[in-house]
């Protein structure tokens, strides 16, 4: 058999396997979609969201495990602090489409990010926009961060970096039912969300370290608690304008 010949079959081959992996993830994904397609929410005219106060944090000193059952395993969830944050939606991820190719322990449990702003940029969405430009991602090295630079003219904004930097935040969401996942999905860009429950450091259920959350809304460095100060959620409830999902 000629070398042409069997790098032929070996290129078939290789097409086969490609197209079974990328049919594959489509039909996961769509079960996926329908999974969480039908929640349940309830009308709230009485809480309206103030997307202007900084997020609300109390710190726990010693709290329990929290259950909690990814796509494909089971986790161990640590609570270390009660947590409830509003604001404007800048941007939001998913991270559907192949959610089998690269995927990690981190991306069972964590279903969804989202970048969510407060304070001046909540309502100065215009302006917001005009001088900054946000993207949550996944990257190839399976990071899952907030993208964010500023405009030109780079010194027209009425907010430096600095602001920008402490006024938002990359969430990794944890839903804690279905009906909860549901309601996430439902978040679109430049909604006016809240979200509660609590920051947690994820194990799975052999007590492996997956992630540990940022306590904090001001670190950036990478080598932070949140490996890059992400905040990773716990989420029991969520309102997304007048409706709430629980």
């Amino acid at each position: 058999m000629s070398f042409i010949k069997i790098w032929y079959i070996f290129c078939k081959i290789c097409l086969l396997i490609f197209i079974i992996i990328v049919i594959n993830s489509i039909l996961g994904d769509i079960l996926f979609r329908i999974k969480y397609s039908f929640p349940k929410a309830e009308l709230t005219e009485i809480q309206i969201i103030d997307p202007t106060k900084d997020p609300v944090q109390i710190n726990f000193e010693n709290s329990q495990y929290i259950k909690a059952r990814g796509e494909k395993g089971i986790f161990a969830l640590k609570p270390q602090a009660q947590y409830s944050i509003s604001g404007l939606v800048v941007t939001r991820n998913t991270n559907f489409w192949f959610r089998d190719i690269m995927r990690n322990k981190f991306d069972d449990i964590c279903l969804m990010d989202i970048g969510i702003a407060w304070g001046e940029l909540a309502t100065h969405k215009k302006e917001l926009y005009r001088y900054w430009k946000f993207k949550s991602k996944k990257t190839l090295g399976q990071s899952r961060r907030l993208e964010w630079r500023s405009k030109p003219p780079y010194d027209a904004s009425p907010w430096d970096a600095s602001y920008i930097s402490s006024h938002i935040s990359h969430t990794h969401l944890i839903p804690a039912n279905y009906n909860v996942m549901g309601g996430l999905l439902s978040i679109r860009k430049n909604d006016i969300v809240k979200l509660d429950g609590y920051l947690v450091d994820i194990y799975t259920d052999k007590n492996e370290l997956i992630a540990k959350t940022s306590l904090s809304r001001t670190d950036t460095n990478p080598t932070s608690r949140g490996s890059g100060a992400c905040e990773d959620m716990y989420v029991n409830q969520v309102q997304v304008g007048n409706k709430l999902y629980k």
